[in-house]
């Protein structure tokens, strides 16, 4: 297996902060369950939209996708 050329964590940091503030809520008990407010839902689908954010991260990976930083950097530059 190659070792990549890129940082990960750079190039799908986007990507990351999602999955870390959806996990952030979550510790911080923000479940329609514990606090009654539909706005953070429940469990069972928090747990599904994780599920979701790993796969489209690991899958951007596996495929060499450029990441949503660099994709709406590269939009941004090409409208001037």
């Amino acid at each position: 297996m190659e070792k990549l050329t890129y940082s990960i964590s750079k190039e799908y940091s986007h990507e990351l902060n999602e999955i870390s503030h959806k996990l952030e809520q979550l510790e911080k008990g923000r479940v329609y369950e514990l606090s009654g407010a539909q706005m953070d839902g429940y469990l069972a689908t928090n747990a599904g939209q994780l599920k979701k954010m790993f796969a489209n991260l690991l899958n951007k990976i596996q495929n060499g996708e450029e990441g949503t930083a660099t994709h709406l950097a590269d939009v941004m530059r090409s409208i001037k």
